[in-house]
């Protein structure tokens, strides 16, 4: 086996692989922070949204009971 060879196997997996950007939705990018601090929002309304619900459908029952 020729030790060039295998530096050439050991870059040619570096050569293909993919550099951080948005497009392959790198961690470091400035598109994958804001689409974090977007999921963390949609998460935060998400919750109290059902929260709400859950409050109103306790209520109604808590009505039904006493009626």
């Amino acid at each position: 086996m020729n030790a060039d060879a295998a530096d050439i196997n050991a870059t040619a997996s570096q050569v293909g692989a993919p550099s951080d950007t948005a497009e392959n939705g790198g961690d470091d990018t400035r598109a994958a922070l804001l689409r974090r601090a977007f999921e963390k929002a949609l998460v935060s309304v998400a919750t109290q949204v059902i929260s709400d619900s859950q409050s109103d459908m306790d209520e109604a029952m808590s009505e039904l009971d006493d009626g």
